[in-house]
């Protein structure tokens, strides 16, 4: 489990639009059509299982939001930080 302000430091490293909301990092990926959106979970659900690491994934038309929080542990973890750079690196090639 991560202090507060480990999880702020990491937040801060992640970049724009990352934040802690509700006991989770949270972010939305807005998209041109809804099928880019559909192709962006589909990346993150192949990221997220070679991980084993799951988000929670709200898709909204256009939009896209991934909560991140480790449900054993009930707290944020290195896990999820590893998975939101990971999300990031699949954000940055659309």
């Amino acid at each position: 489990m991560l202090s507060n302000d480990e999880i702020k430091s990491n937040i801060e490293d992640l970049g724009n639009g990352w934040e802690l909301k509700d006991g989770k990092i949270v972010k939305s990926f807005q998209f041109t059509t809804f099928m880019n959106a559909i192709e962006f979970v589909k990346e993150i659900a192949r990221v997220a299982e070679r991980l084993d690491h799951h988000p929670i994934i709200t898709i909204n038309w256009k939009t896209v939001k991934l909560s991140l929080k480790s449900f054993d542990v009930d707290a944020i973890t290195k896990r999820d930080i590893g998975l939101a750079k990971e999300i990031e690196k699949v954000a940055e090639s659309k």
